[in-house]
């Protein structure tokens, strides 16, 4: 069983044509990396990750169109996450996401860190985990937190922490992407999909 842990924001959609996840581990088989999917909606599907080995790694629990080993910098200060990258060709990706932890959330999040590892693994818990804090973050009931990629491969997330977003901006080559919105898309992720709402999550990633 290989782990993952640290920052995620499983979806980020600006405007009408551009939809992030992020990820910014801080312990994984192939070290500390970071990575931004980008997804057109037309489902074509771009990764941008800081290191060979977070992309080989990456890559085989997802399925990319296109790769690009570069430069990525991820600052957290207070409740605002800064993200810039070097995209190439594309140009200078970057992204502010202003979140918190509320007094709800706060209540939501000691569970699940002191959730024993036997339930954590339950199948009727990571139901209901999603279906708990869905009104306070206004996500997805249905969202799933385990299940099969759509490259096979049997993953599992254990939430430690989960905050709600409050705004987000980005920009690319110093053009505007457009407001945080509402994600309207659905890409294979095999038994995952892109969520509505935005939301920032501290992690373990369980992968068989």
């Amino acid at each position: 069983m290989m782990v993952e842990k640290g920052w995620f924001i499983p979806t980020l959609q600006f405007g009408g044509e551009d939809v992030f996840l992020v990820e910014d581990w801080d312990e994984t088989p192939a070290g500390a990396y970071r990575a931004i999917f980008h997804f057109t909606p037309e489902d074509h599907r771009t990764l941008y990750v800081n290191s060979e080995e977070g992309r080989d790694l990456v890559s085989s629990i997802h399925r990319f169109d296109e790769m690009l080993v570069t430069r990525i910098e991820s600052r957290r200060l207070g409740g605002r996450w800064s993200i810039e990258a070097d995209t190439g060709e594309k140009g200078a990706l970057r992204m502010e996401v202003d979140f918190e932890e509320t007094p709800l959330l706060k209540a939501v999040n000691l569970a699940a860190r002191h959730t024993p590892e036997v339930v954590a693994r339950n199948p009727l818990y990571n139901k209901l985990l999603p279906r708990l804090a869905a009104p306070i973050l206004g996500t997805d009931p249905g969202q799933k937190l385990m299940g099969v990629t759509e490259t096979g491969r049997d993953t599992r997330f254990r939430l430690e922490r989960v905050f709600k977003v409050l705004s987000a901006r980005c920009s690319w080559e110093g053009r505007d992407l457009g407001p945080l919105v509402d994600c309207c898309f659905r890409h294979d992720m095999g038994a995952y999909s892109t969520i509505s709402k935005a939301m920032v999550s501290y992690l373990h990633l369980f992968v068989a």
